[in-house]
């Protein structure tokens, strides 16, 4: 599931992934990304309860992820990183490629 919500300010979007999420999933993932980076300051990103996810939600989150930075703007994450995301990110070849400071554990596979 996806979902996206944005604060009454605008100030704040944010985004729970949870169950199984592929590229099926893609053109509503894309839609939900894009509507979060330009309506909120920061994305905060919930995947906490996400089983799986594939390459396409990888790159999809990174790509926003920079995309954030670019506009000076930030993602952060809300509640524990699954062992799913992590899996993704290192399956997909994503650990540790951003050269900013992850401090959340999005990228580096390191959980909160």
């Amino acid at each position: 599931m996806i979902d996206l919500s944005i604060s009454d300010s605008g100030d704040v979007g944010k985004l729970v992934l949870s169950g199984s999420i592929g590229i099926q999933h893609a053109a509503q993932l894309k839609e939900s990304l894009l509507e979060g980076i330009s309506a909120a300051k920061q994305l905060v990103l919930n995947v906490s309860d996400l089983e799986r996810a594939d390459l396409a939600v990888i790159q999809l989150i990174f790509a926003a992820h920079r995309s954030l930075a670019d506009k000076g703007k930030t993602l952060s994450i809300d509640g524990k990183i699954s062992e799913a995301w992590h899996t993704a990110v290192k399956d997909s070849g994503y650990v540790g490629c951003l050269n900013t400071n992850d401090n959340n554990g999005l990228w580096t596979g390191e959980g909160k």
